[in-house]
C-alpha cells in the first residue's frame, strides 16, 4: 500500500480542488471512427498569462467549434489522446516539458460550415474532436508523439474480499450536466464535494494513480458507475491528507489496491514547441 510521504497530485485531488465549471464538457471516447479525417477551419492560439492563484479551467466543445480558456497544455493532450485500454495518460506521458504542464492557453478552434453538421452528431463528434486536435497540436506546436508500453511498477486495482460497493450507471438514465472527461465519466461539483457519474474502472483507475505509479484496472469489471465520495471534501481538506482521501474511497468502494509490475501503454513526447501566436 501507499506510503502517504510519497502522496502527489493526483486526478482525483485536482477535481476536488478545480473550481465548478474547471473542465467542461471535453469528448467522450468514440466508439467507432469518424466518417473521414477532418481539421479546424480556423484556429487562435494565445498564452492566458491574467490568472494567477488556483486554477480556474474552461475546456468546452461548442456547436461550432472548441474553446479552451486557461488550460495547461497537458490537459488539451489528455482530450486529443487517450489510452486504448480506456482511461486517461495522466502520469504516463513521457518527456513532456514543465511549461506544457504550467503555462496556460486560450484556444479557439472553429470547424466549417461543410463539417458542422458531422460535428454536430454526437456519434461523430468524439473522434472528430481527437481527431482535428491532434492535427491541430501537430500543426501549431509541432508536436511530434509516439505510443509504446514498458514494464512499469504500478498499484493494481482489485475487488476486496467482500465484493464490490458499487452502483452501476443505468444505460437510460440520462447524466447530470457537469464536467465531461475523455472517457465519458461526468463530475458534478459540489459543496460537500464531487459526484462522479458514468465512471469505468479504467477512468477510476486514472483518477486514483500517483505521478510515478499509474494506478490500472483489474477489478474485471465492465460497467460504469456512480461513485460518491464517502465524507465531504471539506473533511478531508481538515485532516490535509489526500492520501487518506484516496484510500477512504478505495475502501467504501469495497475495492483495494496492491503493488505489481505491468505493461503499461505511455504517450511520448518526441517534439514539442511553444506556439506561435495568433
Amino acid at each position: 500500500m501507499m506510503n502517504p510521504a510519497r502522496m502527489r497530485s493526483t486526478l482525483l485531488s485536482l477535481l476536488l480542488s478545480i473550481p465548478v465549471g474547471a473542465i467542461a464538457a471535453s469528448a467522450q471516447q468514440a466508439a467507432t471512427p469518424a466518417p473521414q479525417a477532418k481539421t479546424f477551419d480556423v484556429v487562435s492560439i494565445r498564452q492566458n498569462l491574467s490568472q494567477t492563484g488556483q486554477m480556474s479551467l474552461k475546456l468546452v466543445p461548442t456547436p461550432t467549434g472548441f474553446q479552451v480558456n486557461g488550460m495547461p497544455l497537458m490537459i488539451v493532450l489528455m482530450t486529443a489522446y487517450t489510452p486504448k485500454a480506456g482511461g486517461l495518460f495522466l502520469n504516463n506521458i513521457d518527456n513532456l516539458p514543465d511549461w506544457a504542464r504550467r503555462d496556460r492557453y486560450d484556444i479557439d478552434a472553429r470547424i466549417s460550415d461543410d463539417d458542422r453538421a458531422a460535428w454536430n452528431a454526437p456519434k461523430n463528434q468524439p473522434a472528430m474532436l481527437q481527431q482535428m486536435l491532434q492535427t491541430m497540436l501537430a500543426d501549431r506546436f509541432k508536436l511530434v508523439v509516439h505510443r509504446t508500453t514498458k514494464e512499469t511498477p504500478v498499484y493494481e486495482l482489485v475487488v476486496g474480499k467482500d465484493g464490490p460497493k458499487l452502483t452501476e450507471t443505468k444505460p437510460d438514465e440520462p447524466l447530470p450536466a457537469g464536467q465531461v472527461l475523455p472517457d465519458g465519466g461526468v463530475v458534478v461539483p459540489g459543496k460537500d464535494g464531487p459526484r462522479f457519474y458514468n465512471f469505468s474502472m479504467g477512468l477510476l483507475a486514472s483518477a486514483l494513480s500517483e505521478n510515478g505509479n499509474p494506478v490500472v484496472d483489474k477489478t474485471g469489471l465492465t460497467g460504469r458507475y456512480n461513485i460518491v465520495l464517502p465524507r465531504p471534501a471539506a473533511d478531508y481538506a481538515a485532516d490535509g491528507d489526500p492520501e487518506a482521501q484516496r484510500l477512504d474511497l478505495i475502501k467504501s468502494l469495497g475495492l483495494k489496491l496492491e503493488s505489481a509490475k505491468q505493461q503499461v501503454e505511455f504517450l511520448v513526447i518526441d517534439h514539442i514547441d511553444k506556439p506561435t501566436e495568433n
